[in-house]
This record gives structure tokens, C-alpha cells and sequence, in this order.
């Protein structure tokens, strides 16, 4: 049996996947002690201080809460948590500009980082900053607002989604 300490950095282990239809996953396993945690309610603006303190660090402008974006985020949130699988698309095949622009954002740019089973947006967001793509997406020089967004599915996994765009 594997035991890990059970703290977001030490809580996991991840694999690469074998096979990997879309171009990139892992597969997570967390310790028992982290799966039993309770879901943390998503604060969307102590994750706006969180993200902005990550930009500063890095040189990049700060970003504002965007309540279009965040309806983008909420409806791609649902949609991963109504179907219990996590990914980009969303429904009838929608992307993150479309759906920010559902939502009347009239973006020129909009990204996504989604993500799923991390039990506050601190986790999820620590497991951004260590992917490459994830990271790209947050300190995007050329983003001015995000919306943020968390759905939990029928079982309690919760499923998280970032909308960074510019208008």
C-alpha cells in the first residue's frame, strides 16, 4: 500500500498517461487521508488575489473579476460536472471563446484551464502552476479579466474552470 504525507504538494502521486488521445493527461492518485477532505467553497475573489500575487511575481499585469467570464467558466464548470469527465469542450462542442461570448463577453482572446478533484482552489491552482500549458494560459501578458468557476458532480468530485480573456 502507498502512503503519502497528506499535504497538497506531497498528497499525490502522478503517472503520464500510456495513451494520450488529446495530447497530453495524467493520471492522479492522492492518499486517502487528501480524498477524505471536504471540498473548500470557491472565494472567486481571494482566487483573484491568488492568481494576481502569481502574475506580480512574474512580472505581469494584474487581472479583474469579469462576471461574463465567470457565467463562461460556470457554464464549462457544469458541463465537466454533468458529465463527469473533464476537458475543453463544452456543450455541443463549444470552446472557451465561444462560450464567453454566450455569455456577452465580446472576446478577442479567451483561455481555459480546467481541472478536477482538488479539494480548494489553492490545490488547483498549484497543480496549474506546475503544467506548462496551465501555466502559459496564467501569465498571459496580453489577458485583462477572468472569471472562475467550481461545479461539484452527483458524487461530490469537484470540477474546477478558469476563463482568463481580453476584450
Amino acid at each position: 500500500m502507498l502512503s503519502l504525507v497528506a499535504t497538497p504538494a506531497a498528497a499525490e502521486l502522478r503517472l503520464p498517461c500510456l495513451w494520450k488521445p488529446f495530447g497530453g493527461c495524467s493520471m492522479t492518485f492522492v492518499s486517502p487521508e487528501y480524498a477524505a477532505k471536504p471540498v473548500q467553497p470557491l472565494d472567486p475573489q481571494a482566487a483573484l488575489v491568488a492568481i494576481n500575487a502569481y502574475r506580480a511575481e512574474n512580472g505581469r499585469e494584474p487581472l479583474v473579476l469579469d462576471e461574463r467570464l465567470a457565467r463562461a467558466a460556470a457554464m464549462q464548470a457544469q458541463a465537466q460536472a454533468g458529465r463527469s469527465w473533464m476537458g475543453h469542450y463544452g456543450s455541443g462542442g463549444s470552446t472557451a471563446k465561444a462560450r464567453a461570448r454566450r455569455a456577452g463577453y465580446n472576446a478577442k482572446i479567451a483561455s481555459e484551464n480546467v481541472a478536477a478533484g482538488q479539494k480548494s482552489f489553492g490545490d488547483v491552482l498549484g497543480f496549474w502552476k506546475q503544467s506548462s500549458g496551465h501555466r502559459t494560459n496564467l501569465l498571459r501578458p496580453n489577458v485583462t479579466a477572468i472569471g472562475v468557476a467550481m461545479a461539484k458532480n452527483k458524487s461530490g468530485r469537484p470540477y474546477w474552470t478558469l476563463v482568463l480573456g481580453a476584450e
